[in-house]
């Protein structure tokens, strides 16, 4: 714990050194890629980041498919983090919780970015981060047109999403 501690202060002092205005960004996830995690979710890493005087340094990155994979409902994380004063960006991808394993699917659940969105609107945005989708597509092609069209769905469930959070 004290090694990690020190190496993300070496973070921070190295990105003041060098003049870097980006915000840092630290994603919790559980069981990948190490055995001891201590950014297990986003209660586990704003633990770390306070214990080790970081907390004005890092934001979360919250992924919610590992957020799923920790045990927690989707936007879990993401609530939290919110409410935290920690929430930096989104990783906007899901996963199946049963498999146990980080699979990048574009979201398709329009409950599900439904509650994340109107968590991003009660915070009023995520300047300076933003919604990340790296998401991939779970067929076999490859080619240009079926990843576009992946893209363009992911980013359409979460406009769905905004849409209806601003409704409640």
């Amino acid at each position: 714990l004290d090694h990690l501690g020190a190496y993300m202060r070496m973070v921070r002092d190295y990105k003041n050194k060098v003049g870097c205005t980006a915000q840092l960004l630290i994603e919790p996830k559980p069981r990948e890629p190490t055995k001891h995690q201590y950014d297990y979710d986003a209660q586990t890493t704003i633990s770390f980041l306070l214990a080790n005087g970081l907390e004005k340094d890092f934001k979360l990155n919250i992924e919610p498919n590992h957020t799923t994979l920790a045990g927690h409902v989707h936007e879990h994380d993401v609530l939290v983090a919110s409410k935290l004063g920690f929430l930096g960006s989104i990783d906007c991808n899901t996963g199946d919780p049963l498999l146990g394993w980080d699979t990048d699917q574009f979201n398709s659940d329009v409950k599900k970015t439904t509650a994340i969105m109107k968590v991003v609107l009660e915070q009023g945005g995520l300047a300076p981060g933003g919604l990340m989708f790296d998401c991939k597509v779970r067929r076999e092609s490859t080619a240009d047109e079926d990843l576009f069209i992946g893209h363009v769905a992911g980013m359409d469930d979460f406009a769905r999403g905004l849409r209806a959070a601003v409704r409640i």
